[in-house]
């Protein structure tokens, strides 16, 4: 019997069954004409995964409720009727090992709260760094980050995009009607280089996103504005930390030995994006930037290019901070009236 790519919502698994050379249906969602895989292949995928559970018919739940609870249904496609049958047909070879936990109701340590108080650890961690380094210290942290652990998060493959020589990305300039040159696009002298969320005062880098819609919002164009648009060519290939998209997908971690640190780890990445991404306001403090600068500069340090971050004012789009802006060139330039504005709001 054949599972497909169609079986499953882990975009890790799909990319292994892609890969494969072998077509045909599907026994388990019925999709037709689709890349097919054994299921019992995939036991190694799985393997870390299921050793975090142990059979517990007392105070337990069955292994497929626990699986899209503690991985918010990261794993298998809602196509696949009757999961548990291809759950069983992937630990075929390794029955004797798992069995007993699809036959019963199971546990684990996630649900004693475990990683969650590592994460809220973590979490405290960040917040006595961000006191410290805008209150007390400013160079000899005391309440100092672990760096180690962090350089080995981010080294990580799941975090690492690589922005192929040739891609096009956007910088808008409110300005006049007949818009600004294209030699003055680019990012700021370094004497005239105010601190944003990634890059201190004085050093300069380069803000860009990946639509014009996004670039309008991140100049904060408002009604009748005229808006200087560049495009900007990546002239070389280059690596950026994705903190936009933390790898949600636990497959790709259990594979590498490290589903304790995706427990652990990424529910503290998100935190740092979301305070990556927050938009500049009129009445924010230049020391309010600090943690993030230095963060940035952390991420510079162990050889990425830039890092890349969700637009908080555009929730369809993405930003990049490039700590080297010799790497893009400004190629044109248009210039757009905003004719429009939409202001969603909430009462507080």
């Amino acid at each position: 019997m054949f599972c497909c790519i169609e079986c499953f919502s882990s975009s890790y698994l799909r990319n292994i069954i892609y890969s494969d050379s072998r077509k045909g249906e599907c026994d388990y969602c019925k999709s037709k004409d689709v890349s097919i895989y054994t299921p019992r292949e995939l036991i190694l995928y799985f393997r870390n995964i299921l050793n975090l559970y142990n059979v517990d018919n007392e105070s337990g739940i069955d292994i497929l409720s626990a699986l899209e609870r503690d991985f918010t249904a990261t794993i298998f496609s809602d196509k696949v009727e009757y999961k548990l049958d291809l759950l069983n047909s992937i630990i075929e070879d390794d029955n004797e090992e798992f069995g007993e936990l699809l036959n019963n109701k199971v546990t684990s340590s996630l649900w004693k709260g475990e990683h969650s108080k590592k994460t809220d650890a973590i979490h405290t961690k960040w917040e006595e760094f961000k006191n410290e380094i805008k209150n007390i210290n400013r160079f000899h942290i005391q309440a100092a980050l672990d760096l180690e652990k962090l350089r080995k998060i981010f080294k990580n493959e799941v975090f690492e995009t690589e922005l192929k020589k040739g891609r096009i990305f956007y910088r808008s300039r409110i300005s006049e009607k007949n818009g600004i040159e294209i030699e003055k696009m680019g990012n700021p002298p370094k004497d005239l280089a105010t601190g944003g969320r990634a890059n201190p005062k004085g050093i300069s880098y380069l803000y860009l996103a990946d639509n014009v819609k996004t670039s309008l919002y991140e100049a904060r164009a408002t009604l009748f504005d005229f808006v200087t648009v560049g495009d900007f060519r990546l002239k070389e290939d280059i690596k950026i930390l994705n903190l936009r998209e933390p790898e949600n997908d636990p497959i790709i971690w259990a594979e590498q030995e490290a589903i304790n640190d995706y427990l652990t780890y990424i529910p503290f990445i998100k935190t740092l994006q979301k305070e990556l991404s927050l938009p500049i306001r009129k009445l924010d403090k230049e020391i309010d930037y600090l943690p993030t600068q230095y963060l940035s500069e952390f991420i510079k340090s162990i050889g990425y290019d830039g890092v890349e971050f969700q637009s908080s004012l555009n929730s369809d789009g993405y930003n990049l901070a490039i700590f080297n802006p010799d790497k893009f060139e400004c190629i044109r330039t248009n210039i757009y009236e905003i004719e429009s504005i939409e202001l969603n709001h909430r009462k507080l």
